[in-house]
């Protein structure tokens, strides 16, 4: 008898934590960009992640994705190209220091996931619709989405007959709960 009142403890003690989100803390990350310029594809990187993320699939309701990058981690192979995109024209780095996505709503999607997210980028706010891949393994994780953005949308680079106004984002995040 005791054993049973030891195993029903634990399982109410338990059941709360299978209910609510998982908060997961990155272990790597990548975040990446490509976009045409002058017929040729540029890419470029950001460093310096923060995140802030609660996740389960099985509640995706109270689950939430958030993360910011300094703009001035950006780098693209090319410092004087680095330079030049802290500049007003680019990201203005001096006035806007991170560029940041927010969820707004997180569902299931074609067998995977997909969240809304207000993304603001020179403190423009522009909502987008993010397809996420989230693959489990105990206590690791790993989250994966790749979207595109107009970057005249955000005041980013202005009108160029030569550079795409189209760019195609990427996440990649290894986390551990």
């Amino acid at each position: 008898m005791n054993n049973r009142l030891l195993v029903l403890f634990f399982v109410l003690l338990l059941f709360p934590v299978l209910l609510f989100a998982q908060t997961w803390k990155p272990s790597e990350y990548e975040v990446s960009f490509k976009i045409k310029n002058a017929g040729l594809t540029v890419t470029g990187r950001f460093t310096g992640l923060k995140t802030n993320l609660v996740f389960n699939p099985s509640d995706l309701a109270k689950s939430s994705l958030s993360a910011s990058v300094d703009v001035t981690t950006i780098k693209t192979g090319i410092n004087k190209r680095d330079q030049d995109l802290q500049e007003e024209q680019y990201f203005n780095s001096g006035k806007y220091k991170l560029i940041e996505m927010k969820s707004t709503k997180l569902y299931a999607k074609d067998n995977k996931y997909a969240g809304m997210f207000n993304v603001t980028i020179k403190g423009v706010t522009k909502q987008v619709e993010v397809p996420l891949e989230f693959i489990r393994n105990g206590n690791d994780a790993e989250f994966k989405g790749s979207f595109d953005l107009n970057r005249r949308d955000f005041g980013v680079g202005g009108s160029s007959m030569i550079m795409s106004d189209n760019l195609t984002v990427s996440i990649m995040i290894k986390a551990k709960s």
